[in-house]
């Protein structure tokens, strides 16, 4: 797998700008998996959510901290599909300036945030917690090039940025 170049981060950032949703899949204690749609916000390539802090998906990740993510554009035609596909970990979010700056990020992306949470400056918010994904590998997919054209990239923390 070849490095991130400037134009494909570039088309990353707007996936991931006009995506409000991602599907998470994790894997339970058995090795099964599961998937998830969460809604999402983003720093750079760090993908971070709000999920249940006894949802499946919070203890699949206790048990386990690999993930996959897809997070697609809408589209009408398949020539018109714009996506990534992500491997990464996933670890939740404890330090106090982290989770102020995503729940801060994700009220502002996600404004129906504000009428599930009763206390916004308690974070993270109750019963709920912050999840920060780190991608490790993505497929770029790009149809407009092809149906089914993808690239496939390896990332490090220069990319994450």
């Amino acid at each position: 797998m070849k490095q991130l170049d400037a134009e494909a981060a570039g088309l990353v950032d707007r996936i991931l700008a006009g995506a409000a949703d991602l599907t998470l899949a994790t894997l339970r204690a058995d090795g099964s998996p599961r998937a998830s749609t969460v809604s999402f916000v983003n720093q750079g390539h760090l993908l971070y959510a709000a999920i249940a802090i006894d949802s499946g998906k919070a203890h699949d990740i206790v048990h386990d901290n690999r993930v996959a993510v897809t997070v697609n554009l809408p589209y009408a035609s398949w020539s018109a599909i714009k996506g990534l596909a992500i491997d990464g970990h996933a670890t939740f979010v404890s330090d106090a300036d982290e989770l102020a700056a995503v729940a801060a990020l994700l009220r502002q992306k996600q404004p129906a945030f504000a009428k599930l949470i009763a206390d916004p400056t308690q974070l993270p918010w109750p019963g709920m917690l912050f999840l920060r994904i780190t991608p490790q590998a993505l497929a770029l997919l790009d149809y407009s090039k092809g149906v089914g054209h993808t690239s496939y990239f390896s990332l490090d923390a220069v990319d994450l940025a």
